[in-house]
C-alpha cells in the first residue's frame, strides 16, 4: 500500500467518523436541547462546547486535510474533479459553520433561546447533507482506489 492509498483510507475513516457524529448529534443531541431548563442550560451547554475539541474540530480538521493532500496527490484512476468535490464539501461545511452556525451556538452559550435552537436544528439539516456527501465521495474514492 502506499502513501497516498494510506491517505485514501484514513480520510474515509475520519469521514465515517464525522458521518456518525454528525447523525448522532442531529438526531440526538439537539433534539435533547429542547429538555434542559433554562437553569440548567448554561452548565450544560459548557459541558457539551468542552467535547468539541477532540469529538469534532479535530477529525474535521483531519478530514480537511486528507482531502487537500488528495487534491495535491491524487490517488491513481481518480478524476480530479471528484477529489477537489472531497475537499470542497468539508470547507464548505466549516466556512458556513463559521459564518453561521458557530455565532448561533455562541448566542445559546450564553442564554437559552427557544426560538434560536429551533432554527439550529431546522437549520443543521445542511451540515449533515454536507458531511454525509463527503462520506459518500470517500467511499466513492476509496472503492475506485481499491477496485
Amino acid at each position: 500500500m502506499d502513501v497516498r492509498e494510506m491517505v485514501v483510507l484514513g480520510t474515509l475513516a475520519v469521514a465515517m467518523f464525522n458521518v456518525g457524529v454528525i447523525w448522532l448529534t442531529q438526531r440526538v443531541v439537539y433534539p435533547v436541547w429542547t429538555l434542559v431548563g433554562e437553569r440548567e442550560w448554561g452548565a450544560y451547554h459548557d459541558a457539551h462546547k468542552r467535547r468539541l475539541p477532540g469529538t469534532v474540530f479535530v477529525p474535521h480538521g483531519l478530514g480537511i486535510v486528507g482531502s487537500a493532500l488528495m487534491v495535491g496527490w491524487p490517488p491513481d484512476r481518480i478524476p480530479v474533479w471528484l477529489v477537489c468535490l472531497a475537499l470542497a464539501l468539508p470547507l464548505t461545511m466549516a466556512a458556513a459553520t463559521a459564518v453561521y452556525w458557530a455565532p448561533q451556538q455562541t448566542r445559546l452559550s450564553t442564554q437559552l433561546d427557544r426560538l434560536l435552537l429551533q432554527r439550529l436544528l431546522a437549520t443543521h439539516w445542511i451540515r449533515v447533507a454536507l458531511i454525509s456527501a463527503h462520506g459518500a465521495v470517500m467511499w466513492w474514492i476509496a472503492a475506485a482506489t481499491f477496485a
